[in-house]
């Protein structure tokens, strides 16, 4: 998690490592679901909570580059809601899932699915490099 702050900070490439880590946590809760040895199943929950510590820190610094004020606080509002949507849907998703098929498989597909769409489209947003530097020059440490 620190490793990638630091490499976000440093190049400014927040949507890339926003993606990065979402595909780290992608590919670990999917395997897990694809993988029947549960020493190999512990190490891909622990790669997927990787990603999925990695991901908040990266992601934040997004909103606050293009948005300012007001717009500002809706903006992160909005982003907190749909993340907190999914802390509702996904435990009755999992279940759902789990009573249909028998196995816990399709329900880490699916969260690992949509875990990879999160990263797509993280990298589909449009952030101006130069309002980027310009946020993080406002936001340097004074020295």
């Amino acid at each position: 998690m620190v490793l990638l702050g630091r490499s976000s900070d440093g190049t400014l490439k927040r949507r890339e490592h926003v993606c990065f880590a979402m595909i780290i946590a992608a590919v670990g809760v999917a395997g897990a679901g694809l993988v029947s040895s549960p020493v190999l199943v512990l190490g891909l929950l622990c790669l997927s909570q990787i990603g999925v510590s990695a991901t908040p820190p990266l992601l934040w610094p997004i909103p606050t580059a293009f948005l300012t004020g007001s717009s500002a606080a809706a903006g992160i509002a909005a982003i907190n809601s749909i993340g907190n949507l999914s802390g509702f849907f996904g435990p009755y998703v999992m279940g759902y899932l789990k009573d249909l098929t028998g196995t816990f498989t399709a329900g880490l597909l699916v969260l690992g699915a949509v875990t990879l769409a999160g990263g797509i489209v993280a990298m589909t947003l449009k952030v101006s490099r130069d309002l980027e530097s310009a946020v993080a020059r406002k936001a340097a440490p004074a020295e």
